[in-house]
């Protein structure tokens, strides 16, 4: 393995701080720490030694030190870090280092570590590291790099005049905002908030990807022994199934089109499964977080008609069907036997105009100034809002100056005003909503850049999202995930990567480990939900066969109906990963479908035993049933989110 100093790696996240990055690159080999040289094992900030790559915890200390734009001065104060490497860093750059540790077993470690390696500008104290170190202030710095509810006076004035403090600011679930606060007098200070720039870490999870060519039918017989077949839906395999995800912490279920009706009923299946037998919290799906707050409120008995339809928008049949139906309907009995404890949220940034009216109208209940202010704020976009591709266009073309700065500042002022606003689920969905459009926002712009650059904003947001909601349900939630599989399959085990795209399911694997499951669906042929092109009316479309070097041909060619076919290492035989793991195409059908270019539009290669922990195939799908009123308003209560649609 090709080894990529330090520097190279800062530099690829976005450090430019000269300062900065020769301190990192004079680190002496030697000092690279394995968890094994600490007291006790820190999985945020070890440094593999082996790989010579740095975690992201460092990078991200590193992102925060740039923001601060640090410089040889006389001392600076930092917290919360818990990274000896870091200090060393510092120490390269400042006279002298101040750090206030809470854990005195690593503080000692710390101490004896940096004694050994003569750094004598590195002070170390267990204490609050909100109070800081008064002693020892005034500091030209200070970095707190874990959030803290509020930042204290105390601390404040221990800056110097025209000094910094840097602080990333919010609830437990929000972490890409930062505040800095510069002190610009005796008892006058200045601040700013700032979202910190979605980057991509290098991967610690890589895949495992082939060049040898095998036989076609000693690869068709291998996933036909392998294979574990089922007759139908409803006699899937799914103890074995729960087996196999044992611990996770997070199960994607993906897609191979958003409109084949087999895959909807199966994932469906699965999740009402992990609800039931594993205790998970929440489903998220590839859906506006606005529109399924509303389908998450009935489903939690506490919906309250909104005044505009969810789902109304292009690709409405992607979630307005009788599939999705069916599930709504049993998810909201579950809960009103469960305490209405299980919820279900839309993980995408669309919907703009949406979460800008569901901010407004909390504010309006809560504070009445800041939906005033709110109001303001958002007036720049809103003229946009019906077309903002439009809006994303026009700043492009420099026709128009960017709203960020606008729309930024007022989710920084619902993150300052948390406990003025009632820290409660209302006020949760309303920061999310919040979030939904500062990324919104990013979004437009970026789509007129690149789709490699919009793409990723977009997952980022989804596995942002997704963190939020675990953080907000508890240390033992549990999240189930539904998008399709180009979504949470593992980005790095196809051509997606090479075009600098990452996804959620490569974010979660990175994030989670082997405490995330994903699994993907595949079929042969059938009928699928679809537009001809971006925007027209829905089709019932056939789809081709799949095409020879597909892994789709080589399952046709089990002549299994139905089966799951257990991919990860410790699930099946490594025969069958090392047949398979060499690229093959895949195909991935959206809500647009053109049968007549299908393998330049809808194929791409992938590893399948690295993409998916899991794949379930069905040789013919057909497509789901949209909901229309004709069938379905006559079943519908007048307090239903789909029944507003079907009036």
């Amino acid at each position: 393995m090709k080894a990529v100093s330090i520097k190279e790696q800062l530099e690829d996240k976005g450090i430019t701080s000269a300062l900065l990055l020769k301190a990192f690159q004079d680190i002496p080999e030697a000092f690279l720490l394995s968890e094994t040289l600490h007291p006790y094992f820190y999985e945020d900030i070890r440094i593999e030694k082996n790989q010579e790559k740095t975690e992201p915890r460092v990078i991200v200390v590193a992102r925060m030190l740039e923001q601060l734009k640090v410089k040889e001065e006389e001392k600076i104060l930092i917290t919360g870090v818990d990274s000896i490497y870091i200090l060393v860093v510092l120490s390269k750059i400042y006279k002298e280092v101040y750090t206030v540790e809470t854990n005195e077993t690593y503080a000692n470690w710390a101490i004896e570590v940096l004694k050994t390696i003569d750094i004598t500008n590195v002070h170390i104290k267990v204490g609050k590291p909100e109070m800081g170190w008064k002693e020892k202030g005034p500091f030209n710095a200070i970095l707190i790099a874990s959030e803290i509810e509020t930042i204290p006076k105390t601390i404040k004035e221990q800056l110097k005049i025209d000094a910094k403090l840097l602080v990333p600011i919010g609830p437990d679930w929000a972490h890409v905002m930062l505040q800095i606060v510069k002190r610009v007098g005796k008892d006058e200070y200045a601040s700013k908030a700032l979202r910190d720039s979605y980057f991509i870490p290098n991967p610690k999870i890589l895949p495992e990807i082939s060049t040898e060519t095998y036989p076609e039918i000693e690869m068709i017989d291998e996933i036909g022994m392998s294979s574990i077949p089922f007759k139908t839906i409803k006699k899937f395999p799914m103890e074995a199934l729960l087996e196999r995800i044992g611990d996770a912490k997070v199960v994607l279920l993906g897609e191979a089109s958003h409109g084949t009706s087999e895959f909807y009923l199966t994932r469906q299946e699965i999740t009402k499964a992990l609800i039931e037998k594993k205790g998970f919290n929440f489903v998220c799906a590839e859906a506006d977080w606005s529109d399924a707050e509303q389908i998450n409120n009935y489903v939690r008995n506490q919906y309250k008609v909104q005044d505009w339809m969810p789902f109304a928008r292009f690709p409405q049949w992607m979630w307005k069907n009788k599939e999705v139906l069916d599930f709504v309907e049993w998810l909201k009995k579950y809960n009103t036997k469960h305490n209405n404890t299980i919820g279900f949220y839309g993980l995408d940034l669309y919907g703009l105009e949406n979460s800008i009216d569901l901010v407004i109208k909390h504010l309006e209940d809560m504070d009445t100034d800041l939906a005033e202010l709110a109001k303001t704020r958002y007036a720049c976009i809103t003229p946009y809002m019906s077309q903002p591709s439009v809006y994303g266009k026009l700043i492009k073309n420099n026709r128009l100056i960017s709203c960020e700065k606008e729309i930024l500042n007022m989710l920084f002022e619902l993150l300052k005003h948390k406990n003025k606003l009632n820290h409660s689920q209302a006020y949760f969905y309303a920061y999310q909503n919040a979030t939904v459009v500062v990324d919104a926002e990013r979004y437009y712009k970026a789509m007129y850049y690149g789709s490699a650059e919009s793409w990723n904003l977009r997952d980022f947001h989804m596995f942002y999202t997704l963190k939020s909601l675990l953080s907000y349900f508890g240390k033992e939630s549990k999240a189930v995930v539904w998008a399709h599989n180009s979504h949470i399959g593992n980005a790095l085990a196809t051509e997606m990567y090479a075009r600098g795209e990452i996804n959620i399911g490569h974010l979660c694997k990175e994030h989670f480990g082997t405490k995330s499951y994903h699994i993907g669906f595949g079929t042969h042929t059938g009928t699928v939900a679809a537009a001809r092109n971006w925007g027209e009316k829905m089709e019932v479309i056939t789809v081709n066969a799949s095409v020879e070097d597909s892994y789709e041909h080589l399952c046709h060619k089990t002549n299994v109906t139905n089966f799951t076919l257990p991919l990860r290492k410790t699930h099946t035989h490594n025969n069958l990963r090392e047949l398979l793991g060499t690229p093959r195409l895949q195909r991935a059908i959206g809500v647009v479908y053109r049968p007549e270019t299908e393998l330049l539009s809808h194929y791409f290669k992938t590893v399948l035993p690295s993409q998916f922990d899991e794949y379930i195939w069905f040789n013919k799908t057909k497509a789901i049933t949209p909901l229309i009123t004709k069938t379905e308003t006559s079943k519908l209560m007048d307090l239903h989110p789909f029944g507003l649609l079907d009036r």
